[in-house]
């Protein structure tokens, strides 16, 4: 057997080779194992109707799997357009709209510059933040977790050029902003606003109507959660026309696979299934608050397909969790987040997950017997 003989290059730290800013950041992992309720990560309880699943399926084994598909997705883009009533040059799909937050992050922030954010939110934005090789300000909750708009203004209205992103409504907290309230920050601003809209569908406040009129708004949409399409990471922006064809460049070409586009134009070509559906989560997410409430969790208002619960001071929340665990049931603990200790966030489900949720919280947080 030959051997290989040592080189210099041999010695090197691999590790050493990654921007330090990079090698501070986690990776984003969660348990995936089979559960009997699965409330950790927003999902909808309702898979997309088999019918549906056969057309998408029998157009997919039709076309050929050795071209690639087109370049844009454009097919799926002039249907968003039409149902956002914007425009298609205006429309962009990606492989998630992660991807796309991340795209439009490395196109508007300045390598060296700051973006501001806010503190509990999505726990990838300082990621796509320093990706851009920019500097993440995170801007803490108010005390009772409400966006911080008014120390967002401040900062805003210190240096106006500087992007933000804002999540509305806010995971973990479901909080959600006003249109008005967003005007408002809009019209302070120079810079992009990117804001992320993945529960926009369950939320009353509809900021589409803010794109005529402020060409820096970049509105983030998904299919992942009222659409029932998480497993195949489809998302959208819209933006003013220009944006979007500077935000091109920077996209891969052929990111949205022939599959996920079919299943897009499929689920756009029938919006009434996702309609009833968030109407059904609507119509469950007072009975939600309402039972997490009595077994003794402070509850904070939701705009989202979510809650994030407070346990009582003597409960610990990963003790907790893994209680519900072991009882077939999977929320996340997000206690370690700023502001959130104690907190668990809880997907609302079907009525058998409420029933037994409730059931569990009541057994796990039940007094030990002295």
């Amino acid at each position: 057997m030959t051997q290989l003989s040592g080189t210099a290059g041999g010695t090197v730290d691999p590790t050493r080779l990654v921007r330090p800013e990079m090698r501070e950041l986690g990776i984003y992992h969660l348990d995936l194992s089979p559960c009997r309720h699965k409330l950790d990560q927003n999902e909808v309880p309702y898979d997309l109707p088999r019918r549906m699943k056969r057309r998408i399926a029998e157009r997919w084994i039709g076309r050929s799997w050795a071209q690639y598909p087109d370049f844009h997705c454009d097919a799926v883009r002039d249907l968003l357009a039409r149902h956002n009533g914007w425009n298609f040059e205006g429309t962009l799909v990606g492989n998630g709209s992660n991807e796309l937050l991340g795209i439009a992050m490395e196109a508007l922030a300045r390598p060296g510059g700051e973006v501001l954010t806010i503190a509990p939110s999505f726990g990838l934005y300082p990621m796509f933040v320093r990706r851009a090789a920019a500097i993440p300000r995170v801007l803490l909750s108010d005390e009772d977790l409400r966006l911080p708009l008014a120390a967002l203004e401040a900062e805003v209205e210190s240096d106006p050029t500087r992007p933000v992103i804002l999540c509305s409504p806010n995971n973990p907290t479901g909080d959600a902003v006003s249109v008005a309230q967003v005007d408002r920050l809009l019209s302070k601003m120079q810079g992009p606003l990117l804001l992320d809209n993945a529960y926009g569908e369950f939320s009353e406040h509809d900021y589409r109507l803010l794109l005529r009129e402020h060409r820096h708004l970049v509105l983030f949409r998904t299919f992942s959660k009222a659409w029932s399409l998480g497993g195949l990471r489809l998302g959208y922006l819209l933006a003013d026309p220009e944006l979007v064809h500077q935000l091109i460049k920077v996209k891969l070409p052929y990111n949205v696979g022939i599959a996920h586009g079919f299943a897009a134009e499929e689920v756009l070509r029938n919006p009434r299934t996702a309609e009833r559906r968030v109407g059904a989560m609507l119509a469950r997410r007072p009975q939600w608050q309402e039972m997490l409430e009595s077994v003794g969790l402070t509850v904070f208002p939701s705009e989202a397909n979510f809650f994030l619960v407070r346990l009582p001071l003597e409960h610990d929340a990963d003790v907790v969790r893994r209680g519900l665990e072991v009882r077939g049931i999977r929320v996340r603990d997000v206690s370690r987040y700023p502001r959130l200790h104690g907190c668990l966030r809880v997907s609302v489900g079907n009525g058998r997950a409420l029933r037994d949720v409730e059931a569990a919280l009541r057994d796990v947080l039940r007094p030990a017997e002295r």
